[in-house]
């Protein structure tokens, strides 16, 4: 593995840990999430891929992500349309737009686990099929496209580290979106 992916992943693995802890896809995984609180999970990821893809596509060349377009459309079957949020996100460079993107891309693997438990949810069997967690291995090409890239690529020690400081603070951008509510749905 290279060397920037082993900074990234050192140094943001105690923060991953701790926002996946209090994150409501556990629910998922227990089984005894509500269709309110899906509808808030789906909301939050929304708001914190939506900040983060649009900075990220900024820096970083034949970046394509439909992450956003799948949260937006899975929670327009839900009845949830007002998808305004004011979280700020800036990426300023291509290594802070690869710190970001690890932790965009890397939620892949996750989510793939995630979308395979919704149909052993009560509350949820009812819902169309999910298009953010579906549970499709295909959830994961644009994440090994990502580790293609890092490998393609020589880093500096200074990319590296704009790369490790903005995966950081792309998590907290994730922790901060865990813990707005939703205001209405229909």
């Amino acid at each position: 593995m290279t060397k920037i992916l082993n900074r990234l992943r050192e140094e943001t693995s105690t923060l991953h840990r701790e926002i996946e802890k209090d994150n409501l896809a556990g629910k998922i995984m227990d089984h005894s999430i509500s269709l309110e609180e899906y509808k808030l999970l789906l909301f939050q990821n929304y708001i914190a891929y939506d900040a983060a893809e649009a900075q990220i596509g900024n820096y970083l060349k034949n970046y394509s992500t439909d992450k956003t377009q799948r949260l937006a459309q899975d929670l327009n079957n839900l009845g949830v349309h007002e998808l305004e949020h004011n979280l700020d996100f800036i990426c300023s460079n291509e290594a802070e737009a690869i710190g970001a993107a690890y932790v965009v891309e890397g939620s892949a693997m996750g989510g793939m686990l995630i979308g395979k438990e919704i149909s052993n949810c009560p509350e949820l069997k009812t819902i169309a099929a999910p298009l953010f967690f579906n549970g499709h291995r295909d959830s994961v090409r644009n994440w090994n496209e990502y580790l293609k890239f890092l490998r393609s690529k020589e880093f500096s020690e200074t990319e590296i580290d704009l790369a490790t400081s903005k995966a950081k603070e792309t998590f907290l951008l994730f922790e901060k979106a865990f813990n707005i509510q939703l205001t209405q749905t229909d």
